[in-house]
């Protein structure tokens, strides 16, 4: 009973850490692939682009991701047919509610999913309720996409996918990011070698202030990534990224720095200004100005 309760207070400190992840995350912007959307303390929204598109004078293939199967989806390691979701028996044995006939479905239906998403884009929900205890991911638009539904139903729709990295969840150290990675793979055609890839034009165009905190988030983040990712094929473009990032941030950093420093000041001195009187200043008529009127004795 002891072990159990142990087991359960781990597993819930583990929920936690990752529902921190997605509240650090969820707010950061600037990449090439997808857009994430904070919704709520449990859920972050991910819209990840359909098909990578070649840049003018870069070759392709210099984009194009080359791991091996192990590295990616389970769909594209396992023979082609195999389903992408997890089918209802097994997620009537993890709920723990075969009993009811409840598999593991999404706060709200797919059909209700009111954010919108370009044709050229697909949309991923990412929660890690606390009913279920671990992160789930669904798809949220394009579904035909990347599976063949088997039946009908709309129901089919809001199965959570089959996915390595929330697959390996009680067995192995799972973060935010290697969800988003394993989803870049999963859905861009074809996936990119680095899944982070840094949006530089971005930052560029934002407002100084903006720009300096910005980039520090976006610093932050991709120092996870290298940290905790382990050696993974993108671990190089990630540090590549990392480096540029890094050097507009202090760059736009001391810019704005050297914006502020007059301001300051400027508004530093105007206190001092305040205090010097005229001569003359503060006399009335007919007010002793003596000891006793300034000691009061």
């Amino acid at each position: 009973m002891a072990a159990a309760t142990e087991r359960e207070k781990a597993e819930k400190k583990r929920l936690q850490a990752f529902l921190g992840e997605i509240l650090r995350v969820g707010a950061i912007k600037g990449f090439q692939y997808f857009t994430l959307y904070l919704r709520g303390r449990e859920e972050l929204l991910c819209s990840i682009i359909n098909e990578l598109k070649p840049e003018a004078g870069v070759p392709l293939s210099t984009h194009i991701c080359t791991e091996k199967s192990s590295d990616l989806p389970l769909n594209k390691s396992e023979k082609q047919g195999s389903s992408l979701m997890l089918s209802i028996g097994t997620q009537q044995r993890l709920s723990g509610l075969a009993h009811m006939n409840i598999g593991l479905p999404p706060a709200s239906p797919s059909d209700k999913e009111i954010t919108p998403v370009s044709s050229d884009q697909t949309l991923f929900l990412i929660a890690g309720y606390a009913r279920y205890n671990c992160p789930y991911v669904w798809i949220r638009s394009h579904h035909h996409r990347l599976v063949n539904l088997t039946h009908a139903s709309s129901a089919d729709k809001d199965n959570p996918l089959k996915l390595n990295a929330t697959n390996n969840w009680g067995r192995e150290e799972v973060h935010l990011w290697d969800i988003l990675a394993e989803l870049v793979h999963l859905c861009t055609v074809p996936a990119p070698r680095n899944p982070f890839a840094v949006d530089l034009v971005y930052f560029q165009q934002l407002p100084l202030a903006d720009q300096v905190t910005s980039t520090g988030a976006m610093v932050w983040l991709l120092q996870q990534v290298l940290k905790r990712s382990g050696n993974k094929e993108y671990t190089g473009k990630v540090f590549e990224d990392l480096h540029d990032v890094t050097k507009l941030h202090f760059h736009s950093l001391q810019q704005w720095a050297r914006e502020k420093m007059p301001q300051q000041q400027q508004q530093q001195r105007a206190p001092g200004q305040q205090q010097q009187r005229a001569p003359g200043a503060g006399y009335r008529p007919g007010v002793q100005r003596g000891p006793t009127a300034v000691y009061g004795y």
